[in-house]
Formats: C-alpha cells, sequence, structure tokens
C-alpha cells in the first residue's frame, strides 16, 4: 500500500508542478524545428498502478516511465541525430537501443532519465514507420494480458517484421 501511494503522490508532484511541459519545452529547444512531432504524457495512476501488479514491481522507482515523450521522425540518421543532440544537452542516462537490437520486434530508442525529486522520465525516438508498427501491437497484443507472454512475443515479432519490412 505504501508503494502504491507513492505512485500517486508521484503522478501528483508532477502534474501540480507542470514537470511534463517544462521538459517538453527543454526537448524543443534541444531539437529545434526538425520536422520532427513530439507526443508527451504523464502516466494515468490506474496505469502506474496496473504496471506495479502486472510486471510485479515491488518498489514505485522501478516505474521508469512516470513521464514520457515520443519524438516521431522521418529516418533512423535522424533518430540517432535527435539522440546524440538530447544526450549532448541533458547529460548521461542510461540508453536502450532497439534499432540496433529489437525487443520481439520492436524498434526505438528510449533514453531515460532522473529529473528534479528523482522522478523517472522516459524519451522514445522513432521513425513514423515504427510508429506505426506499435500503434498496431500496442493495445492489441502488448498489453493484452488475456495472451500468454509467449503468445505476444510472437504476435509482436510478427507484426513489426510485417510492418517494419526487416
Amino acid at each position: 500500500m505504501v508503494e502504491e501511494q507513492k505512485i500517486l503522490s508521484i503522478i501528483d508532484y508532477i502534474n501540480q508542478n507542470n514537470i511534463c511541459n517544462k521538459y517538453l519545452d527543454k526537448l524543443k529547444n534541444i531539437i529545434g524545428n526538425n520536422n520532427v512531432e513530439i507526443i508527451s504524457r504523464v502516466k494515468e495512476k490506474q496505469s502506474a498502478l496496473d504496471k506495479m501488479k502486472v510486471r510485479h514491481f515491488v518498489s514505485a522507482n522501478q516505474i521508469s516511465d512516470f513521464i514520457g515523450y515520443m519524438i516521431i521522425t522521418d529516418t533512423v540518421e535522424d533518430v540517432y541525430k535527435i539522440k546524440n543532440r538530447i544526450e549532448n544537452n541533458l547529460g548521461n542516462c542510461l540508453e536502450e537501443d532497439y534499432i540496433k537490437n529489437p525487443k520481439n520486434g520492436y524498434k526505438s530508442i528510449h533514453l531515460n532519465y532522473l529529473v528534479e525529486k528523482n522522478i523517472p522520465l522516459e524519451i522514445q525516438i522513432k521513425t513514423k514507420q515504427m510508429k506505426a508498427a506499435q500503434d498496431i501491437v500496442h493495445d492489441k497484443i502488448y498489453k493484452n494480458f488475456n495472451l500468454s507472454e509467449e503468445l505476444r512475443n510472437v504476435l509482436s515479432n510478427l507484426v513489426f517484421l510485417k510492418v517494419l519490412k526487416q
């Protein structure tokens, strides 16, 4: 119950202090007007609580995306340019390169930062094609817990393979 309360207080703090928009403005300044789309969100309280339960997390600190940004661009080359600009401006982070090392077919760059009050913030950078594939998979397969994990992985791989034409 303590961890659930911590989740709620983190999300309340983010919303009350406009943290998401603060870092969105920083990202816009870093990236500039490079023909990109940036989607931002604060994780919904129920979504965070569900994530704790489904992933068997014991601590709210295991949630890496209380604040999330998705940066969508045209080419893989642009993805890496944007990644480098962000890292050069925001500093060290935990980087996961799912373009070089796809996860169940999923491709993207994830940059994970801890911002004020150690709030986890995740930046995903991907192409329009990667985003289209993710849109197909995310709700219908990835978050469909009526399917076994093995079946979700197989289906994800098939969709990503088809859409991204690997």
